[in-house]
């Protein structure tokens, strides 16, 4: 095989995780490819959707130069505000408290992977977009990727792959590793609201008998907003017309942020969660939703799977060393086992937790927040575990 089908490394996905991941180990050294189903341009053009980063995230963008051009289109978030509506017990969290200039930010998609185009561009990552993996060949020294683009069926050898071909990865199901799926019978819309007053730099998650409902600060008075619902109101909410789904955006939430006056497009998804049962095997790893899928409450996804990313470029600092040793790739997934577990138990709790009418319930879960605020060590290690910053 000649030389330059050969590589140390090999991500197939490249999206929010991998193509950030991709320039972080190139400026390690390592050589890098960098296999996207998609045409460049077209997985650009079809991402969607918005992502709130945790302070952690931001700092590890930041340490590979990767922020200042991402920061472009970045909406800071200076406060989090809890509550559940009809109830009194809320929550605040700012960032003064915790002396950073913002708990996080808030990126549209479509500009955040736009975004590491020129460090992509300046980077040695081999860019092979338009490649769709067939399959791949693991031994005891290094991986054969089979794939074909262009109408042409190419191979590249490597010593590691890195899976971020997403929620149905075929990488994954390929090597063996099962799946568990948790429904959480609810749906998810994402949209973005045009606000009558400033948001003021303040995120509010607000929990509803549907479900939590976030609205997250976006720039020119507006706000993302995920609102979780349950499935039996899904065909309602579509048949609306924009007037009249700000109507019910704004009965769910109340008035905090002043008038809705106007929505933009609407997607509906159903919230599940899913998780690989291992993140390593034969000179593979997993990450982003490849590996898991969590509900959206509180943001964790992205900033979880970049975690992950940090922990991995870090154990791989030693280019000398092979990449995809077993042993060092069970010590990378032991090192985040704690930290997953924490996330997925967290998130879970809001998902199932914070929805339902009944009164006592209800009641307890307002306590609950009421004693969030007041419990000055709960509330800080809550907010650590916000940004990022895990112990």
């Amino acid at each position: 095989m000649s030389e330059q089908n050969a590589v140390d490394i090999a991500i197939v996905g490249g999206g929010l995780v991998g193509t950030p991941l991709a320039i972080m180990l190139a400026q390690l050294g390592w050589s890098v490819a960098l296999l996207e189903k998609e045409a460049r341009g077209n997985a650009v053009a079809g991402t969607r959707g918005f992502t709130a980063l945790s302070d952690a995230s931001v700092v590890t963008l930041s340490a590979s130069g990767l922020w200042e051009q991402a920061s472009l289109d970045a909406c800071a978030i200076r406060e989090v505000h809890v509550s559940h509506k009809g109830y009194f017990g809320s929550t605040r969290i700012n960032s003064q408290e915790h002396a950073v200039n913002a708990l996080g930010y808030v990126v549209d998609n479509a500009h955040f992977i736009n975004s590491f185009q020129p460090a992509l561009d300046a980077s040695t990552v081999q860019c092979l977009d338009g490649a769709s993996v067939e399959r791949v060949e693991y031994a005891s020294s290094q991986a054969l990727i089979h794939y074909s683009r262009a109408g042409q069926k190419q191979a590249l050898t490597c010593r590691l792959v890195i899976a971020v071909d997403g929620v149905s990865s075929s990488l994954r199901d390929a090597a063996g590793i099962s799946t568990q799926h948790t429904d959480y019978d609810q749906v998810g819309v994402l949209g973005v609201v045009h606000l009558s007053q400033p948001h003021q730099h303040i995120a509010y998650e607000r929990f509803t008998p549907s479900g939590p409902l976030a609205l997250l600060p976006r720039p020119d008075n507006s706000a993302s907003f995920v609102y979780c619902i349950s499935p039996d109101m899904q065909d309602q909410l579509q048949a609306l017309n924009d007037a009249a789904f700000v109507q019910s955006l704004q009965a769910a939430f109340g008035h905090r942020l002043g008038k809705f006056t106007q929505v933009g497009k609407r997607v509906f998804v159903p919230l599940v969660r899913i998780e690989a049962a291992q993140q390593v095997s034969q000179r593979l790893v997993l990450l982003g939703n490849a590996m898991r899928l969590l509900h959206p409450v509180a943001g964790q996804g992205y900033n979880l799977a970049m975690r992950d990313v940090e922990q991995l470029v870090g154990s791989l600092s030693d280019t000398q060393a092979d990449p995809g040793n077993a042993d060092a790739l069970q010590a990378f997934a032991q090192s985040r086992l704690s930290d997953h577990k924490q996330v997925v138990r967290m998130t879970d709790l809001l998902a199932r937790t914070f929805r339902g009418k009944a009164s006592l319930p209800a009641h307890a879960r307002a306590l609950g927040l009421l004693g969030l605020d007041r419990i000055t060590p709960l509330r800080a290690r809550f907010t650590e575990h916000s940004m990022g910053h895990v112990k």
